[in-house]
């Protein structure tokens, strides 16, 4: 054992990988020369790429397991001729592969009518039939007041895609709530408060009586500037997360420069 382990290892001369390559496929029956092409060419083969999926696709295709949800546009997965972007030397766009104009813009290949109707069959179990009473705009509104706020989102990311886009609130009003005060909300909201609602009015009566030298305007006008929107903001910090001496010093400072006292 001893004799073994102190054996010196022993390394291919120049020219011994090759020498061993042609024994070893002599040993097998064919020529070096042979084996080295075979292995090249069963390396070529696995580098070949595959065709793309549209070559592969059924004229029925299932389309929506192809898009499920949103994404970016693929052009191994869409069997149409599309093409994109300027034409160069009065040529023709430039096609769907590797084209980046087709990649930054959003698509709708997942809302296609399939799919739609796919999803509304499946929410008709969390639905009701809608009252056959409320046959007008009119009386929708009446008995069920909804008040729908939208907003615009311009991402800086690499997509277009902004997160909050996808955010729907949908307020609506009945009637027991018509009677819930300030102190009965589980957050404190600005608007229609009766914060909101005093700081208009004293601004309204300060213009009238020609006190004050802050901008003059309506409302709505009022409520865009920046000293409404300054108290604003100490006034939900306030009501939400309570008080201290940070936040009621804020608050002291909102209300000096609301009512112009600084």
């Amino acid at each position: 054992m001893a004799a073994a382990a102190l054996q010196p290892r022993r390394a291919l001369r120049p020219g011994g990988l090759r020498a061993l390559s042609a024994a070893t496929a002599a040993a097998w029956g064919a020529s070096p020369s042979t084996a080295v092409r075979a292995s090249r060419t069963d390396r070529t083969v696995k580098r070949k790429a595959l065709p793309p999926r549209t070559e592969k696709m059924d004229v029925n295709q299932d389309w929506p397991s192809v898009y499920p949800v949103a994404a970016p546009f693929k052009p191994s997965a869409v069997p149409l001729p599309i093409r994109m972007g300027y034409p160069v030397k009065k040529g023709v766009p430039m096609g769907k592969e590797g084209n980046l104009e087709l990649v930054k813009i959003p698509n709708f290949l997942h809302l296609t009518p399939v799919a739609i109707k796919r999803h509304c069959e499946a929410l008709k179990d969390f639905c009701t039939e809608w009252p056959a009473a409320l046959d007008t705009d009119e009386k929708c509104e009446k008995h069920f007041p909804v008040e729908v706020d939208t907003s615009d989102y311009v991402s800086s990311g690499p997509s277009n895609r902004n997160p909050k886009a996808r955010v729907v609130t949908l307020r609506k009003t009945e009637e027991w709530e018509k009677n819930k005060t300030d102190a009965d909300m589980d957050e404190y909201v600005w608007e229609n408060s009766t914060s909101q609602r005093n700081a208009v009015q004293t601004l309204l009566r300060m213009q009238a009586a020609g006190q004050g030298q802050g901008e003059r305007g309506s409302a709505e006008e009022l409520l865009r500037t920046r000293e409404v929107e300054g108290y604003q903001a100490c006034v939900v910090r306030l009501k939400n997360e309570g008080e201290n001496e940070v936040s009621l010093s804020q608050y002291k400072e909102s209300v000096k420069r609301l009512l112009h006292l600084t």
